[in-house]
């Protein structure tokens, strides 16, 4: 009951304000007391009426105020307080009987059987009865017996029952027993019997007085409980002590004081009770306000909750104990392939990699057991069947009973990391071969330094002068090879000039003609205006015969080589996506073929030294290794790009001779962007470079859609109406290439848009058959500002 003592009279503690307005009525009534005593004895005219109004204003007044200590009762548990209103309770009973059998009021003699000496019973009953209840409350408030344990409800029920049989015996008793009690009344005059008894009852009444003085400390109910005994005390004086008769002035004045007795503690009850409504309207409308500012709060908190569960890039989901998914965020599309609803409803069993699964249970058993946060990786099964590294974060809430998991799709750090590992190791080969290629270009300096020799030596030996000139020529093709070594670790002395690509390429097609054979057809295709690269020409002619012979055991059939030359800035974004490669002007060389071309599993090893996907007996595995020695040791860039069956495309990036950034008119050209707002859907197998084309579109103001493969992507055709652009990757995996989808999309959206890109360049793809003259592609790796060009050109088209 903490703050009940600032609440109720009957535990609030009174203040000076409160005893002097409580003595300041005890002293007007003692005036008026005084004031009236030499008239007690005079004879008034009869009033019925003021008997009736009395005592029904008196069980009135007396009813509220024990429902309202009640009331206080149920909330404090104070046995005083039930006792006091059990007092009042009596008093408002004693009131109802008093004025049933007063004479002439209802009946000539009263009802209920009422005898002359019923009501002088009556009045000393209840006005002896109360004293001794308020006698109660004073020595039992602010004691440790005053707490009452148990239920309120049935001791306020077990009071009224007891005040209603206590008050029913009394009623028989000053009735049906009428004859049998003493005589009060005599003549008119009092009897000893009645002197004795309304001295014991003004005693009774001036105890209780005296006890709720010395009792302290004083609470506000105290000090006007004194007051009303002391109205009690006048009561009795004059309605009991002085009067002489009915409806004389004592009788009327004693009534007077008995009715102002019982309405002092109502009055401050019903002004604390409006003080209490006042608050409590005061204290709704602040829970309101709050409540009205927290739901705000809630609703914005909930608000943002959502933005970032369906913002979020990682993926969310929320699972009960045993592992059944509640809920599961949007990004679960980019990661995993699965929409939401596919997922929700599901046990996470379902969806994780079988090898992984013992060791989630252990986590989540872990969690369960008051471990707050937990961060482990788990492999996920996407729906198209391939494993997903996540690394999770995961909390259990014991309120809730539900394991909260935020996964971080591992796929582009794992991508990077072994991109940088295949760096790491390239270079630590590349140090580890031009080593061995340095030792070993020593000691064949000594053998053909020292052949030469021999051979004079056996000029007139026939025979041993073969052996020295197989020697000879096992030195040269040793030479050779250390040569090819020393390319691949980047330290074989380079003389770069400034090359013209483009007189060279011309020059390398004519060297390869004899070479290669009529049943290769070679096409050179070169840019007018492609720039002077910074190189070495004969390292660069010996790059592109190497790619071409490579290109001709391809095609042992015969098809197509093309050559081809054009200007390329690689930018930032790509930079980005590829560590060893600076952003700038770089002038491109592409050798493209049509032949059997490589599986992927074997693309990021074609550069390694003597890794060859040749037969035995047909290659070193030298030439690649070579050319990617070179590129990089010329601070350019190689690119290989090989599809099984549709055949290889090898690019070399090599530094503009004028430098590497973008002169001031091409800053200029690629400023000038054109983005729009139309819906481009990007289909392109590679999870990592749709991501990157995605934010590059996104940023032009398009809205994007993506697929990663032909199905996805005639499902989204026919779900969505407001495609405006297809622009899909060429050769994809999968029943459907990029050419055969757009041929299926435009048979269901005849006036769709249409837009391919490849790593193969437009001449490559023209001449390997799979696009039409006409048809727009756009060659990776290409510039901003190359895409909205493109895009911008296919939307018109």
């Amino acid at each position: 009951m903490g703050d009940e003592r600032n609440i109720f009279l009957s535990t609030m503690k009174a203040t000076r304000s409160d005893r002097m307005a409580a003595l300041a009525v005890v002293g007007i009534s003692a005036i008026l007391f005084a004031c009236a005593v030499p008239f007690a004895g005079v004879p008034l005219a009869p009033v019925p009426a003021f008997v009736a109004s009395y005592q029904s204003a008196l069980a009135i007044n007396d009813l509220i105020t024990a429902v309202l200590l009640f009331s206080q009762f149920a909330i404090t548990r104070s046995r005083g307080l039930l006792l006091l209103a059990s007092g009042y309770l009596f008093t408002a009973m004693a009131a109802i009987v008093h004025a049933l059998t007063f004479p002439g009021l209802f009946a000539p003699g009263g009802l209920l059987g009422a005898g002359p000496q019923t009501t002088v019973w009556l009045y000393m009953v209840w006005h002896g009865v109360f004293p001794l209840l308020v006698l109660g409350y004073a020595l039992l408030k602010a004691t440790d017996n005053d707490k009452m344990r148990g239920s309120a409800g049935a001791a306020v029920v077990t009071s009224i029952v007891a005040v209603s049989v206590a008050m029913t015996a009394f009623t028989w008793l000053v009735t049906a027993q009428h004859d049998r009690l003493p005589i009060l009344l005599s003549g008119g005059h009092y009897t000893p019997v009645m002197l004795a008894v309304v001295s014991t009852v003004w005693c009774q009444s001036f105890a209780a007085l005296i006890v709720l003085w010395l009792r302290r400390p004083h609470f506000v109910l105290d000090v006007w409980l004194m007051v009303v005994m002391s109205a009690w005390l006048f009561d009795i004086a004059l309605s009991a002590i002085l009067n002489e008769a009915r409806f004389d002035v004592g009788f009327y004045l004693g009534r007077i004081y008995g009715l102002c007795a019982a309405s002092f503690v109502l009055a401050v009850l019903l002004v604390d009770n409006v003080g209490l409504q006042a608050k409590l309207a005061r204290l709704l409308g602040t829970s309101r306000t709050e409540s009205k500012r927290t739901e705000q709060a809630l609703d914005q908190e909930m608000e943002e909750r959502r933005r970032i569960f369906e913002s979020s890039n990682d993926l969310i989901l929320v699972s009960d104990s045993v592992g059944n998914l509640i809920q599961v965020s949007p990004s679960v599309t980019d990661i995993l392939g699965y929409q939401p609803s596919e997922m929700v409803g599901h046990n996470a069993i379902k969806f994780i990699h079988p090898d992984d699964l013992e060791h989630t249970r252990k986590e989540m058993r872990v969690g369960r057991r008051g471990q707050s946060k937990r961060n482990f990786e788990t492999r996920y099964i996407s729906k198209e069947g391939k494993s997903v590294a996540l690394n999770w974060t995961g909390t259990w809430s014991e309120p809730v009973r539900r394991h909260f998991f935020i996964g971080r799709d591992l796929t582009e750090k794992q991508a990077a990391e072994a991109q940088l590992r295949h760096v790491q190791k390239m270079d630590a080969v590349g140090q580890l071969t031009g080593g061995v290629a340095h030792d070993f270009n020593n000691i064949l300096t000594v053998i053909t330094g020292t052949i030469g020799i021999l051979e004079e030596a056996v000029a007139d030996q026939p025979q041993l002068a073969a052996v020295a000139k197989l020697i000879d020529e096992a030195a040269e093709r040793g030479a050779n090879l250390t040569k090819h070594l020393l390319a691949f670790a980047r330290k074989q002395p380079l003389q770069p000039v400034e090359v013209d690509v483009n007189a060279l390429v011309l020059e390398a097609a004519k060297l390869l003609h004899p070479t290669l054979g009529e049943h290769i057809e070679i096409t050179p295709l070169l840019a007018e205006d492609a720039w002077t690269a910074l190189a070495d020409p004969n390292q660069l002619t010996t790059a592109v015969l190497n790619l071409a012979i490579n290109a001709r055991d391809a095609m042992p059939n015969g098809g197509k080589l093309a050559l081809e030359t054009s200007n390329v800035f690689l930018d930032e974004n790509y930079a980005s996506m590829h560590s060893e490669v600076t952003s700038g002007n770089y002038v491109m060389i592409a050798v493209s073929d049509t032949g059997s071309g490589i599986p992927p599993a074997l693309l990021e090893r074609v550069f390694e030294p003597f890794f060859t996907t040749k037969e035995v007996g047909r290659g070193t595995g030298l030439g690649l290794s070579m050319v990617f020695g070179f590129v990089k040791q010329s601070g350019g860039h190689v690119k290989i790009y090989s599809e099984e069956g549709h055949g290889t495309s090898v690019k070399i990036y090599l530094p503009r001779a004028t430098g590497l950034q973008q002169t001031a008119a091409e800053a200029l050209v690629s400023g000038n962007i054109e983005g729009g707002n139309e819906t481009v859907l990007v289909v392109e197998d590679d999870a990592l470079v749709r991501r990157y084309v995605m934010t590059q579109i996104e940023s032009l103001g398009y809205t994007t859609l993506e697929a990663a493969n032909a199905s996805d992507a005639l499902r989204i055709i026919d779900d969505v109406s407001n495609v405006d652009l297809l622009f899909t990757d060429v050769i994809m995996p999968g029943i459907m290439n990029g050419r055969q989808l757009v041929d299926e999309a435009l048979k269901r959206r005849p006036g769709l848009k249409t837009l391919y890109t490849s790593g193969y360049t437009e001449n490559a793809i023209v001449h390997h058959g799979r696009l039409d003259s006409g048809v727009l592609l756009l060659a990776k790796p290409y510039r901003k500002s190359e895409l909205a060009r493109m895009i911008r050109l296919a939307l018109a088209s």
